[in-house]
């Protein structure tokens, strides 16, 4: 069985979710467009960490279509798999976060 499920850039502070694009190596870090979110991982920074994820490049004028509330202490570690087919962000991927020591998310 094969996969086309690909792990985003990390992003460490609050930024328009990106991807490796390219056909050798690890390819160049692109703003990704039109995705579906399979599943999430992150770490938190201090207590009550939030992720937000908006459909679209930037926070402002955009629908939230995913948020994530999670951790009661630094360095506890959050994966979550979204059910059926995941997320779908037509736009693109905004990640806002709160309290977050990373963010990766695995889409297709």
């Amino acid at each position: 069985m094969s996969s086309d499920v690909k792990a985003s850039v990390p992003l460490t502070s609050s930024g328009q979710l990106q991807g490796y694009i390219g056909a050798s190596g690890a390819g160049t870090a692109t703003n990704l467009g039109s995705i579906r979110i399979q599943s999430v991982q992150a770490q938190s920074s201090a207590a009550d960490a939030q992720i937000i994820i908006y459909d679209g490049t930037g926070a402002s004028g955009t629908r939230i279509i995913a948020q994530f509330k999670f951790g009661s202490a630094a360095n506890e570690s959050f994966d979550h798999y979204i059910p059926g087919m995941g997320c779908r962000f037509t736009e693109g991927a905004y990640v806002a976060l709160t309290n977050c020591d990373f963010f990766v998310a695995y889409y297709n």
